[in-house]
Order: structure tokens, then sequence, then C-alpha cells
């Protein structure tokens, strides 16, 4: 069995298999030979002080993105705590990359949804009581999260709500929309800049998808017809206006619901995508519910003005144990905006979203913090609605440690499985 590390939509991401692209070790003396990623804050996971580390299987983290980025690394399994829920789970266990681009960070923490078996999403594994693929099973004071989550922000930093929101973080009743897309969109079927209508459908379609994504900085419109679906580019119907001297917010349509985006925030071209960026996180409660995944919903609810962002619910770093345990879990996200030089971007030629940003100069990312092992050690890792990936920078295995997989055994199809089935999510770093 392997687990599946990063997705394979389109060609954002390839699994590099036997072809050694390392170039770094972790080492700061090494690094600043090569020019390469050093660990800022030193933090790397040390297996061998936890003493419920098992070794998954050795040499199987080979992830390499467009910009040339290459991890590499093999699979541990451990405990991982996020907020009060701390859950065994199998995770990619890097050792080695070649770029900068993770300086600051200690992991990534993707938080999309894959429901396959051996699906690496995070986000399963902490909402069921085990993963028999894995032969896991969890202790008996785990607590299942509710399969929801929401996420809002401000300028200055981020809140990341598991297991629900926080009624008191809302101005309005939560309103729910069927979620629509490979990952987690919405049909938006208008959206008008004053009197004009930037949508202009081509005969057969009256919705178009917009991807949530609190990685992207603006908003972004379609600058094509997208192979038919309007009869004219709806970024260029809106420079076309403004060009006029005209100045309106931007109100979209959902579920029959109006919501409007200032005129001072950020738009920009994409080829085909249609991407509700951070603009959005930071006047909405953006609510993603999975309980049922056969009908997954979005949410939105206007954010009030008296919530304060970032107190967190759970600040100890384990909790083994609830006298009354309460699903809901708050935690402070950190708030960067990143040189566009620094993120890993692409699109799919069929319309398909995985980073699309291409003409921005900046990314904004998210880091929350999460605990790995027994003692629990804090790590800083970038949280991605947009993967399912779960990895931190760690120390190799002890020596002599024997593998639940043995590094020589071959596929069974796992990963041939899971790439054609996983396209609804992507490996999207930055976002």
């Amino acid at each position: 069995e392997n687990i599946p590390m990063a997705g394979d939509r389109g060609a954002l991401c390839l699994l590099v298999l036997g072809i050694s692209l390392c170039l770094c070790t972790g080492e700061r003396d090494t690094q600043s030979l090569l020019g390469g990623y050093h660990n800022d804050a030193g933090r790397f996971f040390q297996p061998k002080d936890s003493s419920s580390f098992q070794l998954v299987k050795l040499g199987n983290v080979n992830v390499t993105f467009l910009d040339k980025t290459n991890l590499l690394g093999y699979d541990g399994q451990d405990f991982a705590q996020l907020g009060k829920y701390r859950v065994q789970t199998r995770m990619g266990m890097i050792t080695s990359c070649n770029s900068a681009n993770f300086d600051d960070v200690d992991g990534i923490l993707g938080f999309g949804w894959a429901n396959q078996n051996r699906s690496a999403a995070i986000l399963k594994t902490l909402t069921q009581h085990g993963r028999p693929h894995w032969d896991i099973e969890q202790p008996a004071s785990f607590h299942d999260m509710p399969r929801k989550f929401a996420f809002t922000a401000t300028e200055d930093l981020g809140e990341l709500q598991l297991g629900g929101y926080d009624p008191t973080s809302i101005a309005e009743p939560m309103q729910l929309f069927p979620m629509a897309g490979f990952a987690y969109g919405v049909n938006i079927t208008s959206i008008k800049f004053g009197d004009t209508e930037l949508l202009n459908f081509a005969p057969g379609h009256d919705a178009y998808v917009g991807e949530f994504d609190s990685g992207t900085t603006c908003v972004l419109l379609p600058n094509s017809t997208v192979n038919g679906s309007f009869a004219k580019s709806p970024f260029q119907t809106l420079y076309d206006r403004q060009l006029l001297g005209e100045s309106f917010p931007l109100v979209f349509t959902i579920g029959g619901r109006t919501y409007d985006i200032a005129f001072k925030e950020c738009v920009e071209p994409a080829s085909n995508a249609l991407i509700l960026g951070d603009p959005w996180f930071r006047k909405w409660i953006v609510m993603h519910d999975l309980t049922d995944v056969n009908n997954k919903k979005m949410g939105l609810a206007l954010r009030s003005p008296s919530y304060r962002l970032g107190v967190e619910t759970d600040t100890q770093p384990e909790l083994r144990s609830f006298a009354q345990f309460s699903p809901l879990s708050k935690l402070r996200a950190n708030r960067k905006v990143r040189p566009m030089s620094l993120t890993m971007t692409g699109e799919h030629g069929s319309g398909g979203v995985d980073k699309v940003a291409l003409q921005s100069q900046s990314r904004v990312t998210y880091n929350v913090r999460l605990s790995v092992g027994t003692p629990p050690q804090p790590m800083q890792v970038i949280f991605d609605t947009g993967s399912f990936m779960l990895a931190v920078f760690a120390r190799p295995a002890p020596v002599g440690m024997t593998p639940i997989l043995a590094a020589e055994s071959g596929s069974d199809g796992a990963g041939a499985t899971w790439r054609d089935s996983a396209k609804e999510l992507m490996w999207r770093v930055g976002g």
C-alpha cells in the first residue's frame, strides 16, 4: 500500500519516482551553499523523541512542482493534534527539498477532502474512528471531529474553526449552498458591475463554478469565453466598463442571494478560473460542511464587526480526555503575504483550477499550529484547503526501525486508483 502524498490534476504536480533530485538536507550550513531550503526556526520533527512514531515506508515521498521545487522523504505514522483534536494518522516526513519556498514553515496541512480508502486526507482521519486500510483504530479517548470547518480572516490574521462555526462570529444567519466543482466551490449565476452583467452565458449555460481559496490575494475572473461558456470574457467586460471611469462593487448571485465585493478590492484575470479569494474571507465566515459526503455544502455569513479573531479555544499542547467535550475548536492562523516567486502555480486547460493567480504579484498563506508525536512536538504548518497533503519537515527515522511496508514492496495499485479518483482536489502551495 502506498500513501498518496499529492494530487495529480493536470500537470500541476508530478510524482517523480526513482529520480533523485535531492539538493538539500535541511541543515542551514548545507543550504547556504546550495541556495535552497533552510528551516528558519529549526523545528524539525524528531521521530526518535516520539514514543508513538512508526516508520511506514522509506523513500516514498518524492514530489516535484512546476517550478522544480522538489520534496523528498519517507512515510511515517504518529499522532497529530490540531486544536483539541488528536488523531493517529500517516503523513509525509520531508527530509530534503531544494527551494526556499518553505523556509519559514515546518510543513503542510492540506484540508481538502478525498474519500478514497487510502486517501491521505487528514480531514477524513479526524472525522472517523479508524482507517482500516491503514490498520489504524483510534484510542478510546478519541473524539471524532464533526466533518465541517469554517475560515475567516482580517488583514492581520486568520482563524480556523474546527467542527463547525462560532455562532458569536456571525452577524446574520449562515446560508448554505450546494458544493459545486472539483473543490470547495459554488454555482454563481450572475456577477454585476453596476447595471452591467459580467457573466453573459452562452446558450445552454446558466451558472459557473466559483471556488473559494483564501490563498488567492484577489478575486479572479475568467479572461476568456471558456470554450464557449460565455459570449464574452467576463474580465474583459469588467475592464471595458472601468475604462469608462465606472466604479461599482461586484455583486455576485449565489443560490438567489447577492453578495457584494467592494470596488477597492483587487480583481485579476485568469484564463478559465473564477476564484473567490481573500476578499471573501475578510468579509464573511466561510463554512465548509461535509457532514453528508453525498450532499456537501458551502456556507456564507457576514462576520460580526465586534468579533475578535485569533482567540484560541484550546491552548494546551495535548488533551487526551474531555470531561465536557465541546466540538468547536478555534485556532489562530498567522497571515503572510508572499512574493509570487515563492509560489507554485498552474491552471488546468479544461477549466479545473490548480493555482490560478498567475498574474498576481503576491500570494497569501496562513500558518497554524500542528503538534506531532508523543509527547507533542509543536510545528507551524501552511493551512491549505486546496490539497490533502499532510507532511512535516523531519529528521530521518531511527536507524534499524522496521517499516510497516517493506521498502522493496511494489504498489498494489492504490497510487493509480488514487490519481484517477482524487481529481476533485489538488496540491496547491500557498493557499
